[in-house]
């Protein structure tokens, strides 16, 4: 019986928050959109993770999509509903809040939006990312959907008009006054976290949160569920990386893992953007050397980073927009791993960026994933299947990891490497 609904707004935040109860022995489904048939949820299922896909949306179709979502998950009698937000409060935060509020108004909901272990802390309800205010961070210049403030009631304001109270890491949950629609909690270490969940359970008010990955990492360890052995991701021939992020964190872990050893290949603007490509004969020789190089470098990169001026005026040529762009990049990558996939190559795909694992898996298809374990703090392995074949997959958002990720990665994953 699901117990507890995680409602993301992207497929990486779905996956590095639904493992980190699978990385307990939790019965845990991962689903792209709400389950269309209860049938489709396990009967021992008690974590059940949602991506919305609501993370380029407009503020008004996330609530709409959100809000839908929590009243599915009121229907059912889910007790507890967890908002997955992004760690550093990219995507519709005001809207999909209020979402959840809306649906629940006799409850307050609590936002604990710190994850200590990537140095992302919120502390007087500003949030930081590794020392640096949020708005100041490389978040602040992503080009798809930069930060502009750092103060957390302020970026909440700028979709909603939820009355907002924020409390300090050593303050108790009885200094808030009236009832606000929304609790924001200082988090600054791992242990303000866990205290904030503890004090929740006590005062019966754990019913409705918000946070991220460190969040749930909490719920895990707190909630009574049942518990099994937990999973082991397994070795292969190779690491293929698919790389659709253009976060600069992510452009430095590929420069590092280029002079270790990995080989790289840049998509050229066709490639990225040319609808219909993949099934031209030029398309065709591409997926082949791609294959090709595979079997002769177990470790290699394919990226869709470089190139914006060029980019830019191919898009204005050819009347691309940038939704349209922010999807047909993750379906290039997507028709790569499939190509991969259908040759049944014995190698692990790693995307990078939330939408990138979500494109290839609209590809082909499929709308459920077998989260296994966290490789790395925030790096999921996967299971997905496609076409019968059983293909082992890694998602990690953009901004997660050290500069030397890519190669401790494929030193855990690879047979090449043992």
């Amino acid at each position: 019986m699901v117990k507890l609904l995680i409602v993301a707004d992207d497929f990486t935040g779905a996956l590095d928050t639904g493992i980190q109860f699978v990385n307990r022995g939790i019965a845990t489904q991962v689903f792209t959109g709400k389950p269309e048939r209860p049938a489709e949820i396990a009967a021992q299922t008690e974590v059940l993770v949602v991506d919305s896909e609501t993370r380029p949306m407009t503020p008004e179709s996330a609530y709409e999509t959100v809000k839908e979502i929590t009243a599915w998950a009121k229907s059912l009698n889910i007790e507890i509903i967890f908002k997955k937000t992004d760690s550093a409060l990219r995507g519709n935060i005001g809207s999909e809040l209020q979402a959840v509020s809306d649906g629940n108004r006799e409850k307050t909901l609590y936002f604990l939006p710190g994850y200590p272990k990537m140095a992302r802390l919120t502390i007087n309800g500003f949030h930081y990312i590794k020392e640096t205010l949020l708005e100041h961070s490389v978040f602040g210049q992503d080009p798809f959907e930069p930060v502009t403030q750092s103060y957390i009631p302020d970026i909440i304001r700028q979709e909603s008009q939820m009355s907002l109270q924020c409390i300090g890491g050593d303050e108790p949950l009885s200094r808030i006054s009236g009832n606000p629609s929304a609790v924001i909690c200082d988090i600054r270490h791992q242990e303000d976290m866990e205290a904030r969940v503890e004090e929740l359970l006590e005062r019966g008010q754990l019913k409705l949160i918000a946070g991220c990955a460190a969040l749930a990492d909490s719920l895990a360890s707190k909630i009574p569920f049942h518990r099994n052995a937990p999973n082991q991701c397994r070795q292969t021939n190779g690491l293929f990386v698919a790389c659709g992020s253009l976060n600069r964190i992510t452009e430095q872990q590929l420069i590092y893992a280029q002079k270790n050893g990995f080989t790289r290949q840049h998509l050229t603007i066709e490639q990225k953007l040319q609808k219909g490509y993949y099934d031209t004969s030029a398309g065709k020789a591409f997926l082949q050397y791609i294959l090709e190089t595979c079997r002769k470098h177990p470790q290699m990169i394919v990226d869709s980073m470089g190139g914006e001026e060029a980019m830019e005026a191919y898009r204005k040529k050819y009347g691309i927009s940038m939704p349209d762009v922010r999807r047909l990049i993750p379906e290039a990558h997507g028709q790569i791993a499939d190509f991969l996939a259908r040759n049944h190559m014995d190698i692990t795909v790693l995307t990078t960026g939330g939408d990138t694992l979500m494109g290839y898996m609209k590809l082909i298809g499929c709308t459920q994933i077998r989260p296994v374990c966290e490789i790395e703090p925030g790096v999921v392995v996967s299971e997905l299947e496609n076409r019968g074949f059983l293909q082992q997959v890694i998602s990690k958002s953009g901004g997660f990891g050290t500069e030397d990720v890519l190669v401790r990665i494929a030193e855990k994953i690879t047979n090449f490497n043992k």
